[in-house]
């Protein structure tokens, strides 16, 4: 199996296990729901990406982005080690400050 730093595992009542796919900088995941092929509707985009920069704190940094309709709700940050992601540093959400519906 090829390596990836953005895996996306998808379950579904329809597989009898989940199903798995990589990406290397970049993962779009547009969802749509509605009652056919036909009659659906754009529910969501769901973006990860994996980009390198440098940090006024950690230095090089690798940081993973998760977005929602194109707003970021969540950050993964680790210590660039020959630009794969190396040493944990921190995870930062605004998941804590988003009410339910």
């Amino acid at each position: 199996m090829k390596s990836f730093p953005i895996y996306n595992e998808v379950e579904s009542c329809i597989y009898k296990a989940p199903k798995s796919y990589g990406a290397k900088d970049t993962s779009k995941c547009t969802i749509y729901v509605g009652s056919s092929k036909k009659n659906s509707h754009q529910l969501a985009t769901v973006i990860t990406t994996r980009r390198s920069k440098q940090d006024k704190k950690y230095g090089e940094i690798i940081e993973f982005n998760i977005s929602i309709d194109g707003v970021i709700i969540k950050k993964m940050l680790f210590k660039n080690e020959n630009n794969k992601a190396g040493r944990y540093i921190k995870i930062i959400s605004k998941l804590p400050n988003i009410k339910s519906l």
